[in-house]
């Protein structure tokens, strides 16, 4: 079920894309895929990085909570909840986006991992794909086919440069969601930690397996920093404009209250 849903829809897009391109070029038709894949789960992105954000924004006034329960876990528990009811957060919301995108992102990393043994294109392909010329002659053995980006970088095998590419921008992804004013708490220091780990591991995992993952992970890096950059900075300015229509609220009431005052001193 899971290659029948997802597995081979994303396999017969990344060929099609392949196709079409006019000169057949395997990576540029991962970044392609890469890219509307990121467009495709926008929204669930744009919640997410929502909830994140307010989360981080709750960080001081869960490091008080800590404080003021010291070690009573029921009564900070307590407290806690009684804080994301005030704020109407719910915590979990951050969840249920990241959840969706699992299974896609894996079903991506299957796509990759597999497309570039021999026989798998015929085995994963739609019929109607199996027709486009450049898959047709790859099928019938014709043309072998050349997993290349850009006529340089075998995406067959592991590339140190892609490595390296793809732990940075997973580092850069990361530290972009890292709050300003961390806190000292354990949890905060457990984030900071993996803020350094996850790219390390991202350039080791892109040592051992074909490049064709390294490059999908830059791709999917460097959108996701570009909407991270654009949602945030949208949060930003939401901020800033809030006190101004709170002062235009006071404002109109005042307004309205003196107007009823005027309406009322007529009628006497």
């Amino acid at each position: 079920m899971f290659n029948t849903f997802l597995v081979q829809p994303l396999f017969n897009l990344l060929a099609t894309i392949y196709a079409v391109l006019p000169f057949h070029d395997f990576g540029l038709a991962i970044i392609i895929l890469t890219i509307l894949v990121r467009l495709l789960l926008w929204p669930l992105v744009n919640k997410q990085l929502h909830s994140q954000r307010a989360l981080q924004e709750l960080a001081p006034e869960l490091a008080r909570i800590r404080t003021e329960a010291k070690g009573d876990k029921t009564l900070e528990g307590k407290m806690t909840m009684e804080l994301y009811k005030e704020r109407e957060i719910n915590p979990f919301a951050s969840f249920l986006p990241l959840l969706i995108q699992l299974p896609i992102f894996f079903a991506l990393f299957v796509v990759l991992r597999d497309v570039v043994k021999p026989g798998e294109i015929a085995h994963l392909a739609y019929e109607p794909v199996k027709q486009l010329g450049a898959i047709a002659t790859i099928i019938q053995g014709h043309v072998k086919f050349d997993p290349q980006l850009f006529g340089v970088i075998n995406l067959a095998k592991p590339s140190p440069l892609l490595a390296i590419l793809a732990g940075a921008a997973q580092f850069f992804q990361t530290k972009q969601l890292t709050p300003k004013h961390q806190t000292k708490d354990t949890q905060a220091q457990i984030m900071n930690t993996m803020t350094y780990i996850f790219p390390f591991m991202t350039f080791f995992i892109g040592l051992t397996l074909p490049s064709a993952l390294a490059l999908y992970w830059v791709a999917t890096s460097g959108m996701a920093i570009l909407q991270q950059t654009m949602i945030l900075r949208r949060d930003v300015e939401e901020l800033e404009a809030a006190p101004l229509a709170v002062d235009s609220g006071q404002i109109l009431s005042k307004t309205k209250l003196k107007k009823r005052d005027k309406a009322k001193g007529s009628t006497k």
